[in-house]
């Protein structure tokens, strides 16, 4: 199925360049009923019994060993212990594992067949200046972007500017096929896209640990990445489809705001010590378990290691900051039941909070991406929380359940 979206009302001046995100695909901010038997909505959450009310994060001692810096910039001593605790837990305490903190059915939102296998990340544009909401979707191989939206009844391809059956992706010589993993966005103003990629399917044996920014401002029907930073030599030696499976950006504001620790620096993250590299870091999952955030400088396409993260989890597929809360969602397949993990920032450091079983009504199968609907699109205390199907159970690889809003209880 493929669904045509317009801007309702003449395209000022002021958006023209904005609009140019996704030319054509565009529409205002579409009301909807919560998600329940008897509709669903894009990004609310879901209807039926109302969520419980917030509670203080909890279920981890607190962060151990850092050093108090006095202001940005300031040294920080060595951390004592471990940088993060073991699968299961946290830096200071243990996690016990929780049911998944709602209990609303899970539904499909994609179409019968829509895609094939391989859909393996997603990333939510919420809306924002007139425009509508945006899943982007990543396929690892045939390796290709799609602009999904919204139809009222299932995340369908924008039909505009060549993106009916996604375009596919190529390195920045214009050849190659990553083997796309995981993908974000950065600053919502801007036109790039970025996806993590393991490998080149052209040359499958090879590992090529990478990040790619693409414009997708344009019509064409294939997209050749305008940066690449191969991260190879800098993460552990992995076999090349074992690799990167997700990033997320996090913006400096929060970093800054919470004191984050740059241990490259060994000091509280200051972004001027990062020129060119935008206004936040991008945050890398290894399916081995650990998260590696990076400095990407876009103009001398160097990059810097600020940070290496325990996951709580043995593996990772993906990765996703809430960047209304602040939570960093981690998310490992069915080689781990379809396990969550939480985490949040303590004395400057991302610790696990929480470990979440999957929803009961979510099938346990290859579950290899997520995203999360915005504090701005809550329903009756919750938002929408997705996930990609790398397996395509059924014939289905969109399917939509719900958190809390707000802090995690």
């Amino acid at each position: 199925m493929t669904h045509t979206r317009r801007l309702g009302r003449p395209i000022q001046a002021a958006t023209a360049l904005v609009l140019l995100a996704c030319a054509g695909c565009w529409d205002e901010p579409v009301p909807y009923a919560t998600m329940g038997a008897g509709g669903s909505g894009p990004g609310g959450g879901a209807g039926g019994t109302s969520a419980g009310s917030a509670g203080s994060a909890g279920g981890v001692g607190g962060a151990g060993g850092a050093g108090d810096a006095t202001a940005t910039g300031g040294s920080i001593g060595a951390a004592g212990g471990s940088s993060a605790g073991s699968a299961g837990g946290g830096r200071g305490g243990q996690v016990t594992v929780q049911v998944w903190p709602t209990s609303d059915a899970v539904v499909v939102v994609d179409s019968m067949n829509q895609f094939s296998n391989n859909l393996s990340d997603l990333s939510y544009q919420p809306p924002a200046g007139g425009m509508g909401d945006v899943l982007w979707g990543i396929q690892n191989d045939p390796s290709t972007l799609y602009c999904l939206l919204w139809n009222g009844t299932t995340w369908a391809a924008m039909t505009q500017d060549g993106w009916t059956y996604g375009k596919l992706l190529h390195y920045p010589t214009g050849l190659g096929a990553p083997d796309a993993e995981g993908v974000t966005r950065a600053e919502p103003s801007s036109t790039a896209i970025y996806v993590a990629a393991e490998r080149d399917n052209e040359a499958g044996g090879v590992s090529r640990m990478s990040v790619l920014r693409y414009d997708f401002s344009g019509t064409a029907a294939s997209l050749t990445a305008t940066n690449e930073w191969n991260l190879t030599a800098d993460l552990p030696a992995s076999p090349a489809n074992n690799g990167i499976e997700g990033v997320t950006w996090i913006p400096d504001s929060y970093l800054v705001a919470n004191r984050f620790v740059d241990e490259a620096a060994v000091a509280v993250y200051d972004p001027s010590r990062y020129p060119n590299h935008g206004t936040g870091l991008f945050f890398i999952a290894h399916e081995a378990g650990n998260i590696y955030g990076y400095a990407l400088d876009h103009s001398a396409g160097t990059f810097t290691r600020v940070a290496t993260i325990a996951s709580g989890q043995p593996a990772i597929m993906s990765v996703y900051f809430d960047r209304d809360v602040g939570n960093l969602w981690t998310y490992c397949d069915n080689s781990c039941n379809n396990q969550a993990s939480v985490l949040r920032m303590a004395s400057g450091r991302f610790v696990v909070q929480y470990l979440y079983t999957h929803p009961a009504t979510l099938p346990n199968s290859n579950m290899e991406g997520i995203a999360l609907a915005p504090e701005s699109e809550c329903a009756q205390g919750r938002k929408s929380f997705f996930w990609t199907d790398d397996d395509d159970y059924g014939g289905h690889a969109i399917y939509r359940g719900s958190i809390p809003c707000g802090q995690l209880p």
